[in-house]
């Protein structure tokens, strides 16, 4: 049997996966009948598998996680393994259909949180570090992720809101692709997707050519995304550009790790760069149902029951 830090993190990121792909039908047969890309509606289960994987990993490595929390917080140990709690019910709530303008709250409040108490106080303290920047704009986009969900959520009964809130989201998740591409041209050695210090693995072939390739559709798709007649359209690209990275580079990554640490490390990866293409595709999402009528909605709004 695998490892606790290994086993829980697979297990809830697959189960909540194929949990969310079978309740976003709805949502894939509405982006047909809208003649909208079906990919935008596997952005909430992209999003649900990763924050469940994430929650299995601060159940099993709770005492480490604990040591990234600031140091003047009380109750570090209790604080990880609230996070992690707090990642399983938002997976919960998503793939259920069920609160999910709370969730989407409370995904911009965490992930706002971990900015303003972690990483952007990193990188004030050590700002000719690069990966300290990264991990503001990487966090900050996932905050936006939640404000675009809510956009979707709530379109029905707020859509001057929910437009302004779909718009703002675009626009910084154009910027930071945009930004990713450049530091994919600027730094090919590291591995592709999201920004890090790791090397791109020794067995993935002509990794240069891969980065720069990488690098260059980043910005391209940012740049289509300030395009308003593209905007959705591009985000879909983008999302599946970060889909194609996670199978083809970092499943396999899992696969021919040998030690406990490193396949962590793998997990991490994957659900990561899967948290990016939900992400990306959630707001792609938003900024599609902007594109359409809005039908009235009496009593409890779809998707979001008990809500």
């Amino acid at each position: 049997m695998p490892a606790p830090a290994v086993f829980w993190p697979t297990r809830l990121g697959l189960a909540f996966l194929v949990l969310g792909l079978i309740t976003s039908w709805r949502d894939v047969h509405a982006a047909r009948s809208r003649h909208t890309s079906v990919f935008l509606a596997l952005g909430p289960p992209f999003v649900a598998a990763s924050l469940a994987a994430f929650a299995g990993e601060h159940f099993t490595a709770a005492a480490t996680l604990a040591q990234l929390v600031p140091k003047w917080l009380p109750e570090r140990l209790l604080i990880a393994y609230f996070v992690g709690v707090a990642h399983l019910a938002a997976a919960i709530s998503i793939v259920t259909r069920r609160y999910m303008r709370w969730s989407a709250l409370g995904l911009v409040l965490m992930f706002g949180l971990f900015v303003l108490l972690m990483d952007l106080p990193g990188a004030i303290a050590h700002p000719g570090v690069r990966l300290s920047w990264i991990l503001v704009v990487r966090e900050t986009t996932f905050a936006m992720g939640g404000l675009a969900l809510f956009a979707s959520v709530t379109r029905p009964h707020q859509p001057r809101r929910s437009e302004k809130l779909a718009i703002i989201a675009s626009l910084w998740i154009a910027c930071v692709l945009i930004y990713y591409g450049i530091l994919h041209i600027v730094y090919p050695k590291f591995s592709p997707g999201v920004p890090d210090s790791t090397l791109t693995a020794a067995w993935v072939p002509a990794p240069l050519i891969l980065a720069y390739a990488t690098g260059i559709l980043l910005i391209v798709i940012g740049l289509a995304i300030f395009a308003e007649k593209y905007t959705s359209r591009a985000a879909a690209y983008g999302g599946f550009l970060f889909f194609v990275l996670t199978l083809g580079l970092y499943v396999p990554q899992y696969f021919l790790a040998r030690t406990v640490p490193d396949q962590v490390n793998a997990i991490n990866f994957v659900f990561d760069t899967l948290l990016f293409a939900g992400t990306v595709l959630v707001i792609g999402k938003a900024i599609a149902d902007t594109e359409s009528p809005v039908i009235p909605v009496h009593g409890e709004l779809e998707g979001d029951s008990g809500g």
